[in-house]
């Protein structure tokens, strides 16, 4: 089975609670350390069946320097006039070259298994690389996700804040008009006598108060007078006399 076939069923049978995102993380590390494992295994198994074919290639030379020392030999055998050594020379040599075809048949078959192997690892290799790919760009939009959330989040907290801050000042605001308002108005009625001052007596106060009246009283009285010109202080015309 495939690595994308097996990560589809690995998705499909997962399913996303409180911290399923964690969790998620965890099994994609673990899928990739899995199948880093198996390209490591695979890659061994290459390097193994490449040793046994360099180990069959050097056992194969030695069988044709071999042959090749068989064939002198027999040749020897005949120039001498000695044809039974030729004879068993030659069957060694048969012998050999027998041991040589199952050597090079041995050698065809780790031949074709060490490119299946390749293939298999170049394969395992790429997946695996895609994989991790998308693992890494998945935990960076996570990463992104969550700080975008958060920012989103601490903004709702500032504008919420700053709702409540301009509330709490406007209401402040509006306190404090009402205190100016209560001063000046207090201010006014120990001005007129009405309330005693810090540390004045009540009689005091009430004297303080006769006085701001008519000090009052007269200056109406003026003003009366100087809107009426020509009446003198008893009602007489100041210009008849």
């Amino acid at each position: 089975m495939s690595i994308g076939k097996r990560l589809a069923r690995i998705f499909r049978s997962w399913r996303f609670r409180g911290n399923d995102v964690e969790n998620l993380k965890d099994k994609l590390d673990e899928t990739y350390r899995n199948q880093t494992a198996l390209l490591r295994q695979v890659r061994r198994g290459v390097a193994d069946v490449a040793t046994s074919r360099k180990r069959v290639e050097l056992q194969l030379a030695a069988l044709d320097q071999q042959a090749a020392q068989l064939d002198d030999e027999a040749r020897q055998a005949v120039a001498h006039g000695n044809d039974d050594a030729a004879r068993a020379v030659l069957t060694r040599k048969v012998t050999l070259e027998k041991a040589a075809a199952d050597l090079r048949t041995r050698h065809a078959d780790l031949v074709l298994e060490e490119d299946k192997l390749e293939a298999a690892a170049l394969k395992i290799e790429q997946e695996v690389e895609a994989f991790r790919v998308r693992k890494d760009t998945l935990a960076a939009r996570h990463t992104a996700a969550a700080a975008r959330a958060e920012i989103n989040s601490a903004t709702r907290g500032i504008n919420s804040s700053v709702s409540d801050v301009g509330q709490a000042v406007e209401s402040a605001e509006r306190r404090t008009r009402e205190l100016e308002a209560t001063a000046d108005a207090v201010d006014e009625l120990v001005a007129e006598g009405v309330v005693t001052k810090p540390g004045e007596s009540s009689d005091d106060a009430l004297r303080r108060r006769f006085d701001t009246a008519l000090d009052s009283a007269e200056v109406d009285r003026q003003l009366e007078q100087i809107s009426t010109p020509g009446k003198d202080d008893d009602g007489t015309d100041s210009l008849q006399r």
